[in-house]
């Protein structure tokens, strides 16, 4: 036990940037209970959600990890059977309120926040394959935060180059049968002095 406690001060103490970005991503999010802190949370979730992974997947998400929570998951991920364990959403959630002493729907927030931060500090391509090994339900935890608030987002095409729609027609309108102008050439009957339907006496 000591010798645990000994490893998380000395993370604590040489945070990498990008770690430490996390942490701070998670903490402004307001979803940790106040006894909480995001190293604590960040990592609670992160293995919890490993145990859902193979383990190459498992291994392969602490790989990806920022150096100072790589620390944290690195054990999680290398202690455990090459099996993952099946479990849902509510179970998810479940253990891991446990685990952090706060309900389900603290767990719920807290998971948002956290995976929301360390999906944008791992590359696109892990977020990917992480997400094929979840079922439904938990997809909706993990995998959604990259796409809606990223860079990587797909742009609308440029069109400020495709050619521009055509433009509507400035020459004489077309005779309009309503007022009779069909198959009437009025300036020959003006030409000879007959009116439209009017006889000479």
């Amino acid at each position: 036990m000591g010798s645990k406690a000994n490893a998380t001060t000395a993370a604590a103490r040489s945070i990498d940037e990008l770690s430490e970005q996390v942490f701070r991503q998670v903490e402004q999010s307001g979803a940790l209970p106040p006894h909480l802190r995001a190293p604590e949370a960040v990592g609670a979730a992160l293995c919890t959600l490993s145990r859902r992974l193979s383990g190459g997947e498992a291994r392969d998400l602490a790989a990806a990890l920022p150096s100072t929570i790589q620390a944290i998951v690195q054990p999680c991920a290398t202690h455990r059977d090459e099996d993952a364990e099946v479990f849902n959403r509510r179970e998810f959630l479940e253990t891991l309120a446990e685990h952090l002493h706060i309900d389900n729907d603290q767990a719920r927030a807290v998971s948002h926040a956290v995976f929301a931060a360390v999906e944008r500090a791992i590359p696109m391509e892990e977020v990917t394959d992480i997400g094929s090994q979840l079922p439904a339900d938990l997809k909706e935890l993990w995998g959604r935060h990259r796409v809606a608030g990223s860079s990587h987002a797909e742009r609308p095409a440029d069109t400020s180059l495709a050619e521009p729609p055509p433009r509507a027609s400035v020459e004489t309108p077309a005779p309009d049968p309503l007022r009779g102008d069909v198959g009437v050439d009025r300036t020959a009957a003006a030409s000879s002095g007959d009116a439209p339907g009017e006889r000479r006496g």
